[in-house]
C-alpha cells in the first residue's frame, strides 16, 4: 500500500503537472498573445496618432501656402490700384512663410514620389508667379495703364488654377490616406476585439488565473482605443476650427455634414443646416448659375471645382465665398460632395472695385483716346529715350504712317529728314534738361507739298513729380504762316506807306516852311526900315497873314506829332505867376483889340512853384484863350486857376476859361474836341481856323495824366475846365535850372569879331540869314550843300555853324556827321530845318549837332542862339577844334584798308563794286528777310561781309555778323529785319562821305 502510494503519487504529480505545463503553456501562449495582441494595439494607436498628426501637418503647410498666396494676390491687386506702398509691404514676409512652408511640405512627403511630384510643381508655379507680380509691381512704379493691363490678363489666374488644382489633389490624397489609415485603425481594433473575445473563451477556464493579465490587456486595449478615439477628437476639432468651412452634401444638394465655422459664415449653426438643401443659402438671381456649374460637375465627373458666388448671411447682408467641391463616389457612384467653403468677400469686393476702376480707366483712356484722335492737332508722347510712346490719328494722318510704323521708334527711325530730326531730338533733350517747354517751327515735304509745322513740346510727370517723358502738340500751320507772311509784307507797305506819308509831310513841310522862312525873315527885316504910312499897313498885312499860315502848320505838325506818340512831356521846375505873366501880357493886348474885359486870377491857395511842363501848359493857355477871344465879340474873357487837391507833394490844379462869346450848341459838345470839328460851318466862315486847336489842347492835357471839360449854351458862352497834377517846387530849385541868356539888348558889340558859317541851298534864306546876322555885326560865310561845308572847313575856322538839314551832293546830318568824326572839329553846330520827322531832333544830337531850331525862326529865336554860343563861348581855343575828347570819337567809316592797295585804278573800282553791290545787297537781303528764306540770308550776309571789310562802316560789319549768325542758327530771327533796316539806313548816311574821302585821297 505503501509502495502504491508511493508510486501513485508521481504519477498523480506528473498528471497534475501536464496539465499545468499544459495550461501555463497555453496560458502562457494565451498571455504571450494578448501581450503581442495588447503591444500591437499600442503600436497601431502610436502609429495612427503619428500619421494623423503627419497629416495635418501636411495640411497645415498647404493651407499656409494657398491663403498666402491668395493674401499676395490681393496685396498686389491692391497696389496696382492705389499705388500704396503699404499694400506690398509684408510680400517678403509672405514669400519667406511660402518658402518656409513649402520646404516643410517637402520634408514631411519626402516618402511620397507622387506627392513629391506635385509639390515641385507647385513650387515651380509659385515662383513664376512672384516673378510675374514682381513684374506687375516694377510696371505700376512707371505706368498704372501698363500695370493694370498685366494684372488684367489671365496669367495670373492661370497660375493660381494650377497651383489650386495641384493644392486640391494633395489634399484629396491626403484625405484619402488619411481614411485609410482610419479604416485600417477600426479593421485592425475590430480584428483585435474578435481575438479578444475568442480567446478570453478559450481561456475561460483560465479566468481566475489570468484575470489580472486579461484585465491588463483590456486596460491596454481600451487606453489604445481611447488614444485612437483622442486623435480621431483632435482632427475633428482641427476641421472645426480651421479658417475654412467644411460640410458634405448628398447627389440632391442636402447638407449631411457641415462643421461648426458656418456659422460665423451665414449667422445659421449646423443643426440648423443639416438636411436643407444649399440653395437657401444663395441669393435667388444666383441660384441657377451655382445649381449649372454643380450639375454639370456631377454630369461630366469632374472630380473638382472651383466656384465664388455669394450666400446670404442670416438676418441681413452678402457674403460672397469661394467653394472647392469634390465629388464623394464609391463603387463607381457618384454618392454627394465635399466641400471647402472660404469667405473671400474682402477679395471679392476689392477684385469688384478693381473691375469697376478697371471699366471706369478703359472709359476713361477711350474718351482720352477720343480727344487725341479727334483733336486738329498732331499729338505725341516719347519716353525718356525718345521712343514713341503714343500718336493720336491726326499725327498719323498727316505723316502716313500707322503705330507700327510710329511705336516704339525714335523720330530718327520715323523722320525721314535727319536736319528735321536731329532739331527735333535737341529740342527734346532741352526739355529733359530744363524742364521747360520748347517751342519750334519746321518746314516738312509731304506728299502735298510743304507744311509748315509749329511744335510745343513740354515735359511730362508722374504723381511724385517725376518725369516720365516729353509730350509734343504739332499744328500745321501753313496756312497761318502765309498769312503772317502776307502780314509782313501788309506791315512792310503800310510802314513804307507811313514812312512815305511822314516824308511827304516833313517834305511839304519843308517846301511850306522854307519860303515861308523868306516870308516872314523878310517881312521883319522890311518892317525894320523907313515906310509910309500904306506900305507898313500892307506888310503888317503880309505878316499877319504870313502869322496865320504859320499858326495853321504847326497846329497840323502838332496834331501829327501827338497822334504818333512822338511829343513828350518835361517834368521841371519853373514859376507859375512868371508864365501868367507872359500870358497876361500877350492876350490883354489882344482882347483890347475888341475891346473886351480880360482878366487873369491865381488863387492864393495855388503853390508858385511847381514841376511839371510850362511849354504844354502855355500851349493849352494859348489855345483855350485864342478860342476864347475868338469867339467873344462883346463882354469880358476870364482865366482862373484855383487848387483842387494837395497831396503827397503834388497839387492838382483847375484851371477854367471862361467868356461871354457865340457859346456851344448843347448837340455840339460832344464833338468839339475832334480834329478838324468846329460848332458849325458858319463858324467857320465867320471866324476861320481849322478845328485843331481844341483836339490838341484836349490830347496835351490827357498826356500829362488830366481832362478837359466843357460847359456851353448857345448866346450864353462857354467855360472850359482842364485839370492838370504837378508836382510842388521851390523858388531855389527854379532859380537852379532856370537858364540864363541873351544880354542886355543894347550890347549889339559883343558879337563884333564873331564868325558865322551859313550851310544854306535855299538862295532866300541865305539872305535871310545873312542880312540878319549882319545886323549884329557878325562875319557871315555862304556855302549851298554839305560838301562844301566840309571843304570850307577844312581850310578855315569859323565861331558858329548854321547847318540845314536837306540839302543836295551832302544833307545836313552827313556833314555834321562828318565833321564830328572825320574832322574832328568842335566848332557848335545849329540845325536849321523846315523838317518835321519825328526822330529828327533826336538824330541831330546824337551825331553831334549842338542845337535845332525849327524854320521858320523868329528873330529872338536867332538871337538866342547867338546868344549861347558866341557870347558865352571862350575863344582861347580859336582855331575851332577838339582838344581831349574829341579825338575819342569812332570814325564813322575807315577806308585805309582800301588805301593800302596805293593804286588809284584799283582803288576806284573796288569802290564802285562797293558802291553797286552793297545798296543791293542789302536791299536784297530786306525782300529775302522778309520771305523768311534765311538761308538765302545767311548767304548774302556772309557774301557782303567780305566788302564791307575792307570799306568798314561804323556797326555795320558788326551787323553783317551778327545776322549771318543768326541766319544761320535760325535764332533771334525777329532780330534780323530790323537790323537790316539800320544797316541800310547806316549805308545811306555814309555813302557820300565815303565817297568824298576816296575823291579827296585819290585828287
Amino acid at each position: 500500500m505503501t509502495s502504491s502510494n508511493v508510486l501513485t503519487k508521481p504519477a498523480i504529480s506528473m498528471k497534475t503537472y501536464r496539465p499545468i505545463l499544459f495550461v501555463s503553456a497555453i496560458v502562457l501562449a494565451g498571455v504571450t498573445f494578448f501581450l503581442w495582441s495588447a503591444w500591437k494595439d499600442r503600436r497601431r494607436a502610436e502609429i495612427s496618432q503619428q500619421l494623423l498628426f503627419h497629416n495635418n501637418r501636411i495640411i497645415n503647410a498647404l493651407d499656409t501656402v494657398q491663403i498666402l498666396l491668395t493674401s499676395k494676390e490681393s496685396a498686389v491687386r491692391g497696389y496696382t490700384i492705389s499705388g500704396d506702398y503699404v499694400f506690398i509691404a509684408h510680400l517678403p514676409h509672405y514669400n519667406k512663410i511660402i518658402k518656409s512652408s513649402l520646404a516643410t511640405a517637402g520634408q514631411l512627403l519626402s516618402n511620397n514620389p507622387e506627392q513629391i511630384g506635385h509639390l515641385e510643381e507647385v513650387t515651380k508655379l509659385v515662383n513664376e508667379k512672384d516673378s510675374f507680380q514682381q513684374l506687375i509691381i516694377q510696371a505700376r512704379k512707371s505706368s498704372i495703364d501698363s500695370a493694370i493691363k498685366l494684372s488684367a490678363g489671365l496669367k495670373g489666374k492661370n497660375f493660381m488654377d494650377q497651383i489650386s488644382a495641384h493644392f486640391a489633389e494633395m489634399k484629396t490624397a491626403q484625405n484619402v490616406l488619411l481614411q485609410q489609415t482610419i479604416a485600417l485603425n477600426k479593421e485592425s481594433s475590430r480584428k483585435s476585439l474578435q481575438t479578444s473575445i475568442i480567446g478570453a473563451l478559450a481561456v475561460l477556464a483560465f479566468i481566475g488565473i489570468l484575470l489580472s493579465r486579461l484585465n491588463r490587456d483590456f486596460l491596454l486595449r481600451r487606453r489604445a482605443e481611447d488614444e485612437v478615439a483622442k486623435s480621431e477628437s483632435k482632427y475633428r476639432e482641427f476641421v472645426e476650427n480651421a479658417g475654412v468651412i467644411t460640410y458634405t452634401a448628398d447627389i440632391d444638394g442636402y447638407f449631411t455634414f457641415i462643421s461648426k465655422q458656418v456659422e460665423t459664415l451665414t449667422g445659421y449653426t449646423p443643426d440648423e443646416m443639416i438636411g436643407k438643401h444649399f440653395s437657401v443659402l444663395i441669393p435667388p438671381e444666383h441660384i441657377p448659375d451655382v445649381a449649372e456649374k454643380y450639375y454639370n460637375q456631377f454630369r461630366n465627373r469632374i472630380r473638382e471645382t472651383t466656384l465664388t458666388f455669394p450666400i446670404q448671411f442670416k438676418g441681413n447682408g452678402i457674403r460672397w465665398v469661394e467653394q472647392d467641391a469634390i465629388l464623394l463616389e464609391k463603387d463607381g457612384r457618384v454618392q454627394g460632395f465635399q466641400c471647402v467653403v472660404k469667405d473671400v468677400t474682402e477679395q471679392e469686393l476689392v477684385r469688384q472695385k478693381l473691375e469697376k476702376i478697371e471699366a471706369e480707366q478703359k472709359e476713361y483712356q477711350y474718351r482720352i483716346q477720343a480727344i487725341l484722335d479727334n483733336a486738329p492737332l498732331m499729338i505725341y508722347v516719347k519716353d525718356l529715350e525718345g521712343r514713341y510712346l503714343l500718336a493720336n490719328r491726326q499725327c498719323r494722318e498727316v505723316f502716313g504712317l500707322s503705330d507700327d510704323d510710329i511705336l516704339g521708334k525714335t523720330v530718327f527711325e520715323v523722320q525721314g529728314n535727319k536736319q528735321s530730326a536731329d532739331r527735333y531730338n535737341i529740342a527734346d533733350q532741352e526739355v529733359i534738361k530744363t524742364r521747360k517747354p520748347v517751342e519750334l517751327e519746321d518746314v516738312l515735304r509731304l506728299a502735298d507739298g510743304d507744311h509748315h509745322l509749329l511744335t510745343i513740346k513740354f515735359p511730362l510727370y508722374d504723381k511724385d513729380n517725376n518725369l516720365l517723358g516729353v509730350s509734343g502738340f504739332m499744328k500745321d500751320i501753313t496756312e497761318m504762316v502765309k498769312s503772317r507772311q502776307e502780314m509782313i509784307l501788309a506791315r512792310q507797305k503800310a510802314e513804307s506807306a507811313e514812312t512815305l506819308q511822314e516824308q511827304f509831310l516833313a517834305n511839304m513841310s519843308h517846301e511850306i516852311r522854307t519860303p515861308m522862312n523868306g516870308i516872314l525873315g523878310m517881312t521883319n527885316l522890311l518892317m525894320q526900315t523907313q515906310l509910309e504910312k500904306q506900305q507898313r499897313e500892307y506888310v503888317q498885312m503880309i505878316k499877319q497873314s504870313s502869322d496865320n499860315l504859320l499858326v495853321l502848320i504847326n497846329d497840323i505838325l502838332d496834331l501829327s506829332k501827338i497822334k504818333a506818340g512822338k511829343i513828350s512831356i518835361e517834368k521841371i521846375p519853373f514859376d507859375l505867376s512868371e508864365l501868367l505873366k507872359t500870358v497876361n501880357a500877350t492876350f490883354r493886348m489882344k482882347a483890347a483889340e475888341k475891346q473886351l474885359s480880360f482878366s487873369t486870377l491865381l488863387h492864393p491857395s495855388v503853390p508858385t512853384y511847381i514841376v511839371g511842363d510850362p511849354h504844354r501848359l502855355s500851349q493849352i493857355l494859348n489855345n483855350l484863350l485864342s478860342n476864347a477871344i475868338k469867339f467873344t465879340e462883346k463882354g469880358f474873357v476870364t482865366l482862373e486857376i484855383n487848387l483842387q487837391e494837395i497831396k503827397d507833394q503834388q497839387a492838382t490844379l483847375c484851371i477854367q476859361v471862361s467868356d461871354s462869346g457865340i457859346g456851344i450848341d448843347t448837340k455840339q459838345l460832344g464833338l468839339i474836341f475832334e480834329s478838324f470839328s468846329q460848332a458849325s460851318s458858319d463858324t467857320t466862315r465867320r471866324f476861320g481856323g481849322t478845328g485843331l486847336g481844341l483836339a490838341i489842347t484836349k490830347r496835351l492835357a490827357e498826356m500829362q495824366k488830366g481832362s478837359i471839360q466843357v460847359s456851353s449854351k448857345a448866346g450864353a458862352g462857354t467855360t472850359f475846365t482842364v485839370v492838370l497834377p504837378f508836382g510842388i517846387s521851390s523858388a531855389q530849385e527854379v532859380a537852379r535850372t532856370s537858364v540864363q541868356i541873351a544880354p542886355p539888348v543894347n550890347e549889339l558889340d559883343g558879337y563884333a569879331g564873331h564868325h558865322v558859317l551859313i550851310v544854306e541851298d535855299n538862295d532866300v534864306n541865305q539872305r535871310v540869314l545873312k542880312y540878319n546876322l549882319e545886323q549884329y555885326q557878325i562875319e557871315v560865310s555862304v556855302v549851298e550843300n554839305g560838301k562844301d561845308a566840309v571843304r570850307w572847313l577844312e581850310k578855315n575856322k569859323t565861331d558858329l555853324v548854321l547847318m540845314d538839314l536837306h540839302m543836295p551832293l551832302m544833307d545836313g546830318f552827313q556833314a555834321t556827321d562828318y565833321i564830328r568824326r572825320q574832322l574832328k572839329l568842335d566848332v557848335p553846330i545849329v540845325v536849321l530845318t523846315a523838317s518835321v520827322l519825328r526822330n529828327e531832333k533826336s538824330r541831330c544830337l546824337q551825331i553831334g549837332a549842338n542845337d535845332y531850331v525849327a524854320k521858320p525862326f523868329a528873330p529872338e529865336e536867332l538871337r538866342r542862339c547867338l546868344d549861347r554860343y558866341l557870347l558865352q563861348r571862350g575863344h582861347e581855343n580859336g582855331d575851332g577844334r577838339t582838344e581831349g575828347s574829341s579825338d575819342n570819337i569812332t570814325p564813322v567809316f575807315d577806308i585805309s584798308l582800301l588805301m593800302q592797295l596805293n593804286n588809284d585804278k584799283a582803288i576806284r573800282e573796288i569802290y564802285t563794286v562797293f558802291e553797286s553791290m552793297v545798296p543791293a545787297g542789302l536791299e536784297e537781303m530786306k525782300e529775302l528777310a522778309i520771305q523768311e528764306n534765311w538761308k538765302a540770308v545767311y548767304d548774302l550776309a556772309h557774301k557782303l561781309k567780305s566788302s564791307l571789310g575792307i570799306i568798314q562802316v561804323k556797326d555795320l560789319l558788326g551787323k553783317m555778323a551778327t545776322i549771318e549768325t543768326n541766319a544761320r542758327s535760325q535764332q533771334h530771327l525777329k532780330e534780323i529785319l530790323p537790323m537790316i533796316n539800320e544797316s541800310i539806313a547806316a549805308y545811306y548816311h555814309v555813302a557820300p562821305m565815303i565817297k568824298m574821302e576816296i575823291e579827296k585821297t585819290l585828287a
